[in-house]
């Protein structure tokens, strides 16, 4: 290299690092976010933002985030993460224009019909009408029979197992998946009656896993997929498009292929698409690919939830089936138990709603963007397009809400009916505003009735030295909830 190659290699060096230096001086004190605090790291890069998400404890980590810096934390150049009540209020209010930010994007990838990441609220409002019926809870009430077949299935298997502790955690989600496929499709997928999920959960693992990370990184991800024609697919999130839709499409076909007056999502879709054809195969395929790709592991994960802090304070395990005997033994419930004699059991709600308060599926934020004229949070000034966004995990955390107990298992703060409002305001495991998720009515019937159908038929403790292990990847995914179980008579 010659003196004039090396002088000007030093100036394109010294020009680098002189944009470096002013771009970070820039973020840490000129920024409208200067002010607001977090990690170094976090205002000067997104990185730090796909790290925490990709290392599997994201949900922990934004709660020691807030622990240390307050109401409002900055976690990447554009990002904040936020727990004051009164933004969180604004932010998730239906109607307010804070529209889903750019991570959506990722994950929707080129699905035509998305309710989930469809970033657009005119497309997804006219989305969400074409489908809104066949998830409301009348009709997800009508399928119950479906849930039946498979409970009494699921029933019959853990009595008829001799070898001791049982991984509970497995179990109830080899039935949640099978719920799946009987409510979408009329048919289980089998695999509450041989005990085995012939490796589906860990590949829906993996793609939840490489989602956490990736919608954090929209540049790398549209690199590869650019790429990937060339050096073939590295990132499992590419299944939730190819395997698991392929998966959907064949039962449907199967589906459609069956005689039979079916009583199933697919049929009430159907029905709609003869009066609106925009609703056609292609979206249907899309719809229970949702169905199938996130049905089974948000459902099981909030019942591991339920069993192991159920058996890890025995008091509020004792008082739970003292409800359910007593209505038992009144005739008021059945077995399996039906979903609205579950309502009645004001104590198993209060369970519910605590358990899945301290466990929400989704402990990563949900991100809006903020619409312009910009907004307040804990008297910061944040402008137009900033990415805001709340944890359920570290909301459901917060004392100002919660009380001093905010981190204990207290199913009782549900039974106060004069603050049970204001409580529910801030229950965000199932989103919030006109995003609130649209499985919610499927996943709280199966809890509602699977919970003290157990608890009828089983009793149960847990193994030695149970510890839950938690892996945050897209979901929050709960391991190792081993468990005794002897049958009871009913």
């Amino acid at each position: 290299m010659g003196l004039d190659q090396l002088f000007e290699a030093y100036i394109l060096i010294g020009l680098v690092a002189v944009a470096a230096g002013v771009y970070t001086v820039y973020q840490c004190f000129f920024s409208p976010l200067a002010r607001i605090q977090g990690p170094f790291i976090a205002k000067i890069s997104p990185i730090y933002y796909a790290y925490i998400a990709k290392r599997g404890r994201i949900h922990r980590d934004l709660y020691d985030l807030h622990k240390k810096y307050g109401k409002v934390v900055r976690i990447a150049p554009n990002v904040l993460s936020v727990t004051d009540p009164v933004a969180f209020r604004e932010i998730y209010k239906a109607g307010n224009r804070f529209y889903k930010a750019e991570s959506y994007s990722v994950l929707q990838g080129s699905r035509p019909f998305d309710l989930v990441n469809q970033r657009n609220e005119k497309i997804h409002s006219e989305q969400r009408k074409l489908v809104t019926r066949a998830y409301s809870m009348d009709s997800i009430a009508y399928l119950e029979p479906q849930v039946d077949t498979v409970l009494k299935t699921f029933v019959d298997q853990l009595r008829a197992i001799r070898v001791q502790p049982i991984n509970l955690g497995y179990w109830m989600q080899l039935f949640a998946f099978d719920v799946i496929g009987a409510i979408s499709f009329s048919k289980p997928f089998g695999y509450v009656a041989t005990g085995d999920d012939e490796g589906i959960f860990r590949r829906l693992q993996r793609a939840f896993e490489s989602m956490g990370w990736v919608k954090h990184a929209p540049t790398f991800f549209q690199l590869h997929q650019k790429l990937m024609p060339y050096i073939g697919n590295w990132l499992a999130i590419n299944d939730r498009n190819t395997y698991f839709f392929e998966l959907a499409s064949r039962e449907i076909k199967a589906r459609t292929n069956r005689d039979g007056d079916f009583k199933d999502i697919v049929n009430q879709l159907f029905s709609v698409q003869k009066a609106k054809p925009e609703l056609n195969n292609t979206n249907i395929a899309f719809m229970m690919t949702s169905n199938v790709f996130a049905g089974s592991d948000t459902t099981s994960n909030s019942l591991r939830a339920i069993f192991y802090l159920l058996l890890k304070n025995p008091e509020t395990y004792n008082r739970l089936r003292e409800e359910v005997e007593s209505k038992k033994q009144v005739g008021e419930l059945s077995n399996p138990v039906a979903f609205k004699e579950a309502e009645t059991c004001s104590y198993l709600q209060a369970v519910m709603y605590e358990a899945i308060r301290l466990y929400p599926a989704i402990g990563d934020l949900l991100d809006r963007n903020v619409p312009e004229g910009g907004m307040m949070i804990d008297e910061h000034y944040v402008p137009a397009v900033t990415v805001v966004g709340t944890s359920a995990w570290v909301l459901h955390r917060s004392q100002e809400i919660w009380g001093s107990d905010a981190e204990e298992f207290c199913p009782e703060r549900w039974l106060d009916k004069d603050n049970e409002g204001t409580l529910k305001r801030f229950f965000f495991s199932f989103g919030g505003g006109s995003r609130t998720c649209i499985g919610r009515h499927i996943s709280w019937l199966e809890i509602s009735k699977i919970v003290p159908t157990l608890l009828m038929c089983f009793d149960m403790k847990l193994a030695d030295n149970v510890e839950i292990k938690e892996n945050h990847g897209g979901l929050l995914f709960l391991d190792g909830l081993m468990v005794h179980i002897t049958s009871r008579e009913v």
